[in-house]
């Protein structure tokens, strides 16, 4: 189960929100920079889409849940997909290539590419599905300050 805590920096039709929060990731002390993480070059915060079902408002600090198998499932699909896409299209391209007379080598190549292809389009569908990113986007589950102050929160809510 990952749980983190965020804030609230503007609000979204449809009971979703926009939530800054700290990046967690493998770099260990890099994040004590205030500057970011000088290793990846990336910011230090990230700020993700939500659901939010407990009507949580802008500056609001909030705790936010996302299911261990919901991680594992989407780390699944982003990572295995392309792969399995790519072994099946370099497994298809040996047979493919002999019915049109070349050799093993390149039908393997160009059946892997092929391959490679059709499974980033499949995350790319997968990813687009309203069902499946609703199932799999992390949730508000708490509200654990109102309306804290920091220079993030955009005080204009687009819902009122």
């Amino acid at each position: 189960m990952a749980e983190q805590i965020g804030i609230v920096i503007k609000t979204e039709p449809g009971n979703y929100a926009q939530v800054l929060a700290d990046r967690k990731s493998s770099c260990g002390g890099c994040q004590s920079n205030p500057d970011g993480c000088l290793s990846c070059l990336t910011s230090a915060k990230i700020e993700s889409r939500v659901a939010n079902p407990v009507n949580a408002h802008a500056g609001d600090l909030v705790k936010i849940h996302l299911s261990s198998t919901n991680l594992l499932t989407g780390a699944a699909i982003l990572y295995l997909l392309p792969i399995i896409g790519m072994f099946l299209g370099a497994f298809a391209g040996v047979l493919v290539s002999t019915a049109f007379g070349l050799t093993q080598i390149i039908g393997s190549i160009g059946g892997a590419i092929a391959g490679l292809i059709v499974g980033y389009a499949a995350v790319i569908t997968l990813d687009r599905n309203p069902s499946i990113r609703q199932r799999m986007m992390p949730t508000i589950t708490t509200i654990v300050a109102h309306n804290v102050s920091t220079p993030y929160v955009k005080k204009v809510s687009c819902c009122g």
